[in-house]
């Protein structure tokens, strides 16, 4: 039996298979991220890895769930991803919720893996959010990943949701369980179309929720460059939300990015000496102060 430490009025441990977890929390209810787009390819997992990556390197007990089957998050973290118990097996009620946080090799940092089987379970919430609607009933289906995190939400300062793009009712659920939803949105032709379509769904759900909830909703714009064109299109998209922007932009430097795809241990975050690691800083400053963290 591991030894029991104490934590203000309460003990709590978390047992993983390979690392004991230990809590020492205050009762600050912990702040819920989640990074959503509708559009593919706009910079959801290169945002959440870096907020998270920066966040904790600032102290705050951060966790990174991951929510898209590809496991792209988890693999940068966790090579046995696949066979270790995760998201899935938690929200199939095969395992406890904390059961299936795990320690990585940063202070501060924890992650909740993904895996291929997710998508049987979001197909399964998709058929449940459906017929839930057609029969008019109280749809807690989309009130899912909430729940399911409530009895951890405590125990982080932090937690922050790399989603699919592809399910509408993962994007319900993190309007549901969310303090604050980040757009990420690249420049391309298609971008204003992609972050009008998310915007205006997240809308939708707040308004037509049965639950009194009102997250926060940021748009990142991301890859830019110091072309013309980019300039323009971040004044296009400043221009079409006015005051849901972050003053932040992401700039688009490849080295960078390819380092981060191919080495586990790079995060673009931490090399303050590329515009691109500056730029994520300053994202994580300018959350810091939108979240009161």
């Amino acid at each position: 039996m591991p030894k029991q430490y104490r934590m203000g009025s309460i003990n709590k441990i978390f047992e993983n298979r390979d690392v004991i977890f230990l809590m020492e929390r205050t009762f600050i209810m912990g702040k819920i991220i989640s990074c959503n787009n509708q559009k593919g390819g706009s910079g959801k997992t290169a945002t959440s890895v870096n907020i998270a990556k920066g966040l904790a390197d600032e102290g705050f007990r951060t966790l990174l769930v991951d929510l898209d089957l590809q496991g792209n998050t988890s693999s940068k973290f966790r090579e046995d991803f696949e066979e270790i118990d995760g998201i899935v097996e938690a929200m199939q009620g095969k395992t406890g919720i904390g059961n299936v946080v795990y320690s990585t090799d940063f202070e501060n940092l924890y992650i909740i893996p993904s895996k291929l089987e997710w998508l049987d379970c979001l197909e399964e919430m998709a058929r449940e959010d459906y017929l839930l609607e057609e029969q008019e009933q109280l749809n807690v289906s989309v009130m899912k990943i909430k729940n399911l995190l409530e009895p951890i939400r405590n125990d982080f300062d932090v937690i922050i949701l790399d989603n699919n793009p592809s399910y509408k009712t993962i994007l319900k659920n993190c309007v549901y369980a969310a303090d604050l939803i980040i757009v990420p949105v690249n420049i391309d032709r298609n971008a204003i179309k992609g972050v009008d379509y998310t915007i205006r769904y997240i809308s939708k759900v707040i308004d037509s929720a049965e639950e009194d909830i009102d997250p926060k909703f940021r748009i990142l714009i991301t890859k830019t460059t110091r072309t013309k064109v980019s300039r323009e299109c971040v004044g296009l998209i400043r221009n079409s939300f006015p005051e849901i922007v972050f003053d932040t932009t992401i700039a688009n430097q490849i080295a960078p990015a390819e380092k981060q795809t191919f080495y586990d241990d790079y995060f673009m975050i931490d090399n303050q000496k590329s515009r691109v690691g500056k730029d994520y800083m300053n994202l994580v400053n300018e959350i810091r102060k939108e979240m009161n963290l």
